[in-house]
């Protein structure tokens, strides 16, 4: 591994980590001896999820979309690929979780962390070091597949996974799943204001109204500002997070993530005759780990928020042994 790209890594790995365990610490060193600590931890969580999404991520949204490629051609499917593997992890965790009797927080849990995934940030480092080639140097092909592959990831999370995670885990107290609950947990400024954001971006994109360059500069402050602030409030959910205590589901979870799901997607793009390039990207999209956005949703919509964090440290964890494996299945995908 080159120097450049060794410290491009660290770089963002330090990003990735110097928020949470910022979070993490503050709740130890402060939070933590306040009188009722956890319903204050929980209440400023709930505080900066808000902040990042409306605050950063909404006009962050605007910015990225309006600028970024249109896809045309067969490069239709990908988007419509990325959605597929969301909703099938989703729908595959829910699933399991209900064959293992858990209790109805529980379920939403699995559902949430089956159809969240780091893509953006893992699965970019691993794009960038398993698929980089003396013909592109830097992966841009691979990483424009992937930027396709997530458009509909953000829609995905704020309209679906959140609010129907937190109609499934409402069934603890007692209430009958109903798609009104989900409708209404939808209808939420917080879910809401990204999704008007991706809708903007979008149709200034189409209009062909060029995006003034000062404001490049200001997505690059709003990728940092949203990274500390998503950061913050998962180091806050990691609190209660107990991965050891919770080992059996983690397991469970990780057989959904790291072998069904990767399983699926590569069977999925192999059948409807994509190339090589493309077959890789999206095994190592769908081989990621939960996403720091399963645990801001589980913070936003109160569903075992404790799990979710353990689903997060268990799979982010358990990186360690994939991308080995990644590395050693993804260049016999491209043959």
């Amino acid at each position: 591994m080159s120097a450049p790209i060794l410290l491009q890594s660290l770089s963002v790995l330090a990003w990735m980590a110097a928020p949470v365990f910022g979070g993490y610490l503050f709740w130890r060193a402060f939070l933590a001896r306040l009188p009722e600590s956890e319903r204050r931890s929980a209440a400023l969580a709930r505080v900066l999820g808000r902040v990042a999404i409306i605050g950063s991520a909404t006009p962050l949204m605007v910015l990225v979309f309006w600028a970024a490629p249109l896809p045309s051609g067969r490069s239709l499917a990908l988007p419509l690929i990325g959605l597929s593997v969301h909703a099938s992890g989703a729908v595959a965790a829910w699933a399991a979780a209900r064959a293992l009797r858990m209790r109805a927080d529980w379920q939403g849990a699995f559902f949430l962390g089956g159809g969240s995934s780091n893509v953006l940030t893992f699965g970019g480092i691993t794009v960038v070091l398993l698929l980089r080639s003396a013909s592109d140097p830097h992966a841009e092909r691979a990483l424009g597949e992937m930027a396709l592959y997530r458009i509909f990831e953000a829609p995905f999370y704020f309209l679906i996974a959140w609010p129907l995670a937190g109609a499934i885990a409402g069934g603890r107290v007692g209430r009958r799943f109903r798609w009104s609950d989900v409708a209404r947990r939808a209808l939420r400024s917080v879910t809401l204001a990204p999704l008007l954001g991706i809708a903007l971006g979008w149709t200034l994109n189409v209009a062909g109204l060029r995006r003034p360059p000062p404001f490049d500069g200001a997505a690059e402050a709003l990728v940092k500002a949203n990274v500390v602030l998503l950061g913050a409030t998962v180091g806050l959910g990691l609190r209660r997070a107990a991965p050891v205590r919770h080992l059996k589901p983690c397991v469970a979870i990780s057989s959904v993530k790291f072998a069904l799901m990767p399983a699926l997607a590569v069977g999925l793009v192999w059948a409807l005759g994509f190339p090589g390039t493309t077959l890789q990207v999206v095994a190592i999209c769908a081989s990621m780990p939960v996403a720091f956005m399963a645990v801001v949703g589980a913070t936003l919509y109160r569903v075992a928020d404790d799990l979710v964090g353990s689903f997060w440290l268990f799979t982010t964890a358990a990186m360690a042994v994939v991308v080995p494996v990644l590395a050693w299945v993804v260049p016999r995908l491209g043959g």
